[in-house]
């Protein structure tokens, strides 16, 4: 009777954790860019470096509920968009009609170290 419930437990578990949304991994000389959705406006510029994520220009902060796209550049590869919502300081990312925190998933899923807000 235990080991189903286990099975059951370790499961949902699995289930619950974040997919790596924005692929495989994130090596040192990513970038991820903010842009309003119309491209025009870029809202922040970000690269990898070690474990942590170092801001490339002063962000200049979308409105809250704002619709953008994060622009994912992984070294060598053709530029990747993901469509997104502003929150407060983060991005929302939209999967699947769930809505994935940016920095959660840069924490938790790619080990990176991201300051605490995208900006003030």
């Amino acid at each position: 009777m235990m080991r189903p419930l286990a099975l059951l437990v370790l499961l949902g578990l699995a289930l619950a954790a974040l997919p790596p949304l924005l692929g495989p991994s994130l090596p040192p000389g990513t970038e991820l860019r903010l842009l309003s959705q119309d491209l025009r406006t870029l809202h922040g510029a970000w690269r990898v470096e070690g474990k942590r994520l170092l801001p490339l220009s002063p962000p200049v902060p979308p409105k809250v509920g704002q619709e953008v796209q994060l622009l994912l550049v992984l070294p060598g590869e053709r530029p990747r968009p993901f469509p997104g919502v502003a929150d407060r300081g983060d991005v929302l990312l939209v999967q699947d009609r769930e809505r994935v925190s940016l920095l959660k998933l840069l924490k938790e899923v790619y080990g990176l170290t991201p300051p605490e807000r995208l900006w003030p």
